[in-house]
């Protein structure tokens, strides 16, 4: 009867038992990415064949792009306007196969207007961070920056990025919240909203302005330097920021953010829900078993918080009901056979005036007034409850 009137509370030892088995379901469940990238070991495609003036190529620019032929001519074009050395940079293009005439139109860039771009396409893998990482391995540069194709990062930004890297700040990244600048004033609210709880959700990791760029540069000895990377990730920049050397101070280049004007954007809910997941196996991989015991515990408490609840909910339902036996409920204030808990004087019902009640102490006629109307099985179980 306490449990269906809400008054039983858990235990310390069923509280146990919860946080040992949120332990337990913790480490099973929550693990490290199984697959990982090992920068000096992994590499998959071997460089194109260097030309003669290989050594001229110190800067490689990495686009990741999937159905942006568009975007491809309006990007390049910029970008090596905006660089200072446009011979000694290139761009890599890595194309998840689109197949919508984005081999046709680096090849035009580069016979007809003679671009120092090349083209990767991929026919048997997928995804943002995997592309970086191929083209990283294609790169001929020291030096080398990764940006979007949509062209909502700055091609007159790319310059001040490589200027940042040194063998001091091996790795640096653009921001979208440094001072003077900003967003996009057509950049959507939800996107924002998303922005923002992402960089909330990846505070605890890192203390960057912006973890979550997809603009940001490092050096080649820096990358060769990290520890293994998830492939399979959306944010590669926060993977390298907590599994290559901490340089002892991290350039931030501001940027303002701009607007996608052709194609359409990648995001939806798949890749949110796979964000984080890769942002699950980066606490487990920094934080370990203390990161266990945090779910453990926030388990624990939700649980509790939930019981007490359910606790309040049920108490509030059954206050002042009756059960079989004449009880009620410990929180029903007024017993239920009281005048006021039915909603009416008994006496008053029987036809007993208040002066003849006065008379007779009250007690007779709460007596008569039972056993008239056929409340004498009621007193009985009352009397059987107490």
């Amino acid at each position: 009867m306490r449990w269906r009137t809400g008054a039983s509370a858990l235990t310390p030892k069923h509280l146990a038992a919860v946080f040992a088995a949120s332990f337990v379901a913790s480490l099973l469940l929550l693990r490290p990415a199984a697959t990982l990238y090992h920068p000096t070991t992994s590499a998959k495609y071997s460089p194109p064949d260097a030309p003669t003036d290989n050594d001229q190529i110190h800067s490689s620019i990495i686009v990741p792009a999937y159905h942006e032929r568009d975007n491809l001519a309006p990007l390049v074009k910029s970008v090596f306007a905006a660089v200072r050395d446009p011979a000694g940079t290139e761009i890599i293009i890595v194309d998840d196969n689109s197949r919508d005439g984005t081999v046709e139109e680096i090849q035009r860039l580069k016979r007809d207007e003679g671009h120092n771009v090349e083209l990767l396409v991929r026919t048997d893998e997928k995804g943002l961070s995997s592309a970086v990482l191929r083209g990283f391995e294609r790169a001929r540069g020291q030096k080398m920056i990764v940006m979007d194709a949509d062209l909502q990062h700055p091609p007159e930004a790319v310059q001040p990025l490589f200027d940042a890297l040194s063998p001091e700040t091996p790795l640096a990244l653009g921001t979208r919240y440094g001072e003077g600048v900003s967003m996009s004033a057509n950049w959507p609210l939800h996107r924002r909203i998303i922005s923002w709880g992402a960089r909330v959700l990846a505070r605890p990791l890192t203390s960057a302005s912006d973890p979550m760029t997809g603009f940001f540069g490092l050096t080649r000895d820096q990358l060769h330097r990290s520890k293994p990377i998830n492939p399979s990730g959306f944010k590669i920049a926060l993977e390298l920021l907590l599994k290559s050397p901490h340089p002892a101070h991290l350039p931030e280049v501001p940027y303002s953010f701009g607007i996608r004007t052709s194609g359409s954007s990648k995001l939806s809910s798949k890749i949110m829900l796979k964000y984080v997941g890769q942002l699950v196996s980066l606490y487990v991989w920094a934080w370990g078993v203390f990161f266990h015991l945090l779910v453990a515990a926030g388990a624990t408490v939700a649980v509790q918080v939930g019981e007490k609840a359910w606790r309040l909910r049920k108490r509030a339902l059954t206050r002042g009901q009756e059960y079989p036996l004449g009880g009620y409920h410990s929180d029903a204030g007024v017993p239920p056979l009281s005048p006021k808990a039915k909603g009416r004087s008994v006496a008053g019902s029987r036809g007993l005036t208040s002066k003849s009640a006065g008379a007779n102490g009250g007690g007779l006629a709460d007596w008569v007034g039972n056993v008239v109307g056929g409340g004498s099985n009621q007193v009985l179980e009352r009397k059987r409850f107490l």
